[in-house]
């Protein structure tokens, strides 16, 4: 999953430089995107050396919020998974929210969605049970100076399956970004589960309201 994340962000940023609002542009306005919630569903992960592509493009956006929708499809072209996704602009210096309205990005108002009806962000549970409790090494940091998108999904994963002996075969998959965490931060790596069968896990610094992201897996 970690992997397959690292696929996603890399086709969505090339994607977007190819459209002119991609990371020289966000640079020029002292600005840059962040992925603020993800969710994937698979029939299948990718198998090693397998020739896999990946259609992205934008689907719509709000004064905060916009989406891009992601379909990866094996060499014989049959869908092995697709995913949806949000992302807000933040002003560097401040790390406050851009209105896209006023960015002149030209994004599309509208467009397909990847991933049939509705699906929000996801609520924090009542209760959850710590697994390990990190500090963030300097490699999880992106070029923006806080921990990358991809590196909460590794933590969540490697935290499910320590607690419950997650195996690989995920059906889907989705996370919530709510903080941003930088280099030397502590994260709390919390999980639960319910009884539908689906899997919780809850990061969090060590301070009051200290949530900095939610994930939620089905196997």
């Amino acid at each position: 999953m970690f992997s397959l994340m690292q696929y996603l962000q890399e086709v969505a940023a090339r994607h977007a430089e190819e459209l002119g609002f991609g990371f020289a542009r966000m640079s020029e306005i002292n600005a840059y995107w962040v992925l603020s919630n993800i969710r994937i569903e698979i029939t299948r992960l990718p198998r090693r050396d397998e020739h896999v592509t990946i259609r992205t493009w934008p689907s719509g956006f709000t004064r905060t919020v916009a989406t891009r929708e992601f379909v990866g499809k094996d060499g014989s072209g049959s869908e092995i998974f697709r995913a949806g996704s949000e992302w807000m602009v933040l002003k560097k210096e401040t790390n406050r929210l851009k209105n896209l309205f006023r960015l002149d990005l030209g994004l599309p108002e509208t467009g397909q969605k990847a991933l049939a009806g509705e699906w929000n962000r996801l609520e924090r549970r009542r209760e959850y049970r710590s697994v390990e409790c990190l500090r963030v090494p300097y490699s999880s940091i992106d070029l923006n100076g806080h921990v990358n998108n991809t590196e909460y999904v590794r933590w969540g994963v490697d935290a499910l399956r320590s607690a419950f002996g997650l195996e690989d075969d995920i059906r889907s998959l989705q996370a919530t970004y709510l903080s941003e965490v930088f280099e030397g931060d502590e994260v709390d790596i919390a999980v639960s589960s319910d009884d539908e069968g689906k899997l919780h896990v809850l990061g969090s610094k060590p301070v009051e309201d200290g949530a900095v992201y939610l994930m939620e897996v089905v196997c």
